[in-house]
């Protein structure tokens, strides 16, 4: 099951959920289905446990990856 995050469009509330693929989410705080669905950042461990490195946003610094901070990092906008 993928973890989302929404945001709810009733109480403005900021959430995580996991969605099955035939379920309908709902925000816990309200009840309400009006719901904007959120870019998450990936998260991944790989089998010696050290985190995989993810581009860093445009209000942090790089991950140090040619790609981060020259404009072909996909997380950049």
């Amino acid at each position: 099951m993928p973890l989302y995050e929404y945001a709810c469009q009733e109480c403005q509330q900021d959430f995580e959920l996991l969605i099955r693929a035939d379920e309908q989410p709902a925000c816990p705080h309200c009840g309400s289905q009006r719901l904007q669905k959120l870019l998450s950042t990936v998260f991944a461990h790989t089998a010696g446990g050290s985190a995989l490195p993810v581009c860093a946003g445009p209000e942090q610094a790089g991950c140090g990856f040619s790609q981060c901070g020259g404009g072909a990092c996909s997380f950049a906008s």
